[in-house]
């Protein structure tokens, strides 16, 4: 027979304490309530409830749905402080195990990390292009097809050490100048192996410098800032301008000085830097000449155009401070670029408006000034200035400090001509002699003779043949040139002659009146005269 089922001592407790007003008061104690408490015994503590449930009403104790609510509450919050502490130790262990190296795209080094990473080949089955186009030296055009990591985390080993490569892209910043999203690239690696990411740097900067050996680099301002112009130049030989006897070698042998020389310039208190103005008649070599002392240098070419209404004096002073290093300032064209005061122009502010939809005036004067050699001029600067037309420059712009020598490059002379003919054609001495002969008087700047000479690069019977056939085109034009002018002057005299005939006619006219209206006005008075009497 089976046993009857035990009746709850908890139900029983609270009959009691409910049916014995003794029970219910605490401050009269009851035999009777002791004993029943004491009758429930080891079973009684068995069902005490926990510290949190205890707190809590009885009807939620005893809810099955608040009591699986509440553990699941207590697993989430374990499972969050569990989580938040893993978080922690990795935090923690990343910074003492591991070191980082951020790189963001404006940075120099960008541009060399992205191409040692092409150099290494594919990264990982997740990659971007880079498409380059490559010119060789006769002038062919190809396309090359640079492989780099996408975006995202890669992995990489680096002469036995794992590295963590990995490129961000932030879509809500982008750069206003180029239209594309601002990047980051991020090498991380183990503590103790952190010369590796220094040994990729370095590695990468020589590769960098490797492809522009022999080269020139050109860089142009965009904005407030230096980029590169296209792709590096291979470097013009010095001895490829043609200038007048001495001109190219003293140029250079100042520049030499004057590199040498940040020691004395410091010691003395006289401001580093060094001015140079080229003019002449266009196509006479200036800006080649540039590209010869920069590449005999070892130097890059820094090319800023003065003249850009867009371009402010802050900006302009920014970029005079920012040259990079081993570089040649250029200002072309600086007679163009001169804007003079406004009382100077006499032109009205709405005038100056009109001609520039955005309303900016460009560099002033005073800024251009300023900034070459002022207060807040930079030193440690090579600037070499340009112009057609040197009689358009003010002396304030010229003046030593600002222009130190001042170099003209002409049209061709003898020695010229005699030693551009033998850069094409070495050894015809004899030949050389006549075509000097032929083409002397004649007014020719570099680039007219070095485009002759293109027409005949390999026939030195050919290159003189059309010597004398350019020498008789400018007799030619010449003397057409003479019958034009005296043509003119014979027509402006002719005209000056019928002109002051006329003129003579109205004097002589003009007197004679002006002798009778004098005697006609005597002859009126008096007969005033007689009336009045």
């Amino acid at each position: 027979m089976a046993a009857p089922a035990a009746f709850p001592l908890s139900l029983l407790s609270r009959e009691a304490n409910r049916q014995s007003p003794s029970c219910a008061s605490p401050n009269l104690p009851s035999p009777t309530c002791v004993s029943s408490h004491s009758s429930e015994g080891p079973a009684a503590s068995a069902q005490e409830k926990p510290w949190p449930l205890s707190c809590l009403p009885l009807f939620l104790t005893e809810n099955p749905l608040f009591n699986a609510g509440f553990g699941l509450a207590v697993l989430g919050t374990g499972a969050a402080l569990a989580r938040r502490s893993w978080q922690t130790v990795q935090a923690v262990a990343r910074r003492q195990l591991f070191t980082s190296l951020e790189i963001p795209v404006r940075d120099p080094a960008y541009p060399w990390v992205m191409q040692w990473l092409v150099s290494r080949g594919c990264l990982s089955h997740h990659l971007g292009i880079s498409t380059e186009y490559c010119k060789d030296n006769a002038g062919n055009v190809r396309a090359v097809f640079n492989y780099i990591p996408s975006p995202g985390r890669h992995i990489l080993r680096y002469k036995n050490t794992p590295l963590v490569i990995e490129r961000t892209r932030s879509g809500e910043t982008m750069d206003f100048q180029t239209g594309t999203p601002w990047e980051t690239l991020t090498l991380q690696t183990f503590a103790f192996q952190r010369h590796a990411i220094q040994d990729i740097l370095e590695e990468a900067r020589r590769n960098a410098l490797a492809k522009e050996e022999g080269k020139t680099v050109i860089f142009r301002s965009v904005a407030s800032e230096w980029r590169k112009y296209g792709e590096p130049k291979t470097v013009r030989p010095f001895d490829s301008v043609v200038l007048a006897d001495g001109v190219a070698e003293q140029v250079y042998e100042d520049v030499v000085s004057f590199l040498k020389s940040s020691q004395w310039y410091l010691q003395r208190g006289i401001p580093y830097r060094r001015g140079y103005l080229l003019h002449g008649p266009p196509g006479c070599g200036k800006s080649s000449f540039v590209m010869a002392i920069a590449g005999k240098l070892k130097y890059n070419i820094c090319v800023m155009n003065v003249a850009d209404p867009l371009m402010t004096d802050d900006r302009f002073q920014y970029l005079l401070a920012t040259v990079p290093p081993q570089s040649l300032l250029l200002l072309e064209d600086i007679d163009g670029a001169i804007q003079k005061s406004e009382s100077a122009l006499g032109v009205a502010a709405e005038d100056r408006k009109g001609a520039n939809p955005y309303g900016m005036r460009g560099v002033t004067f005073s800024g251009l000034l300023n900034a070459l050699d002022g207060i807040v001029a930079t030193e440690e600067r090579v600037t070499i200035m340009t112009t057609n037309h040197p009689e358009r420059l003010p002396d304030s712009l010229i003046r030593p400090g600002r222009v130190d020598i001042k170099v003209r490059i002409g049209y061709a002379t003898r020695p010229q001509l005699r030693r551009q003919f033998l850069r094409f054609f070495p050894g015809e001495d004899a030949a050389a002699d006549k075509f000097e002969a032929i083409m002397s008087g004649i007014q020719l700047s570099m680039a007219e003779l070095q485009g002759f000479f293109l027409f005949c690069k390999d026939n030195v019977d050919q290159a003189l043949a059309m010597a004398e056939s350019w020498r008789k085109a400018d007799q030619e034009a010449r003397a057409a040139v003479m019958r034009e002018r005296e043509a003119a002057n014979t027509k402006t005299n002719t005209a000056s002659s019928e002109q002051k005939e006329p003129e003579k006619l109205a004097v002589q006219q003009k007197h004679s009146s002006t002798g009778n209206i004098e005697s006609g006005s005597s002859q009126s008075g008096h007969c005033e005269k007689q009336s009045a009497s």
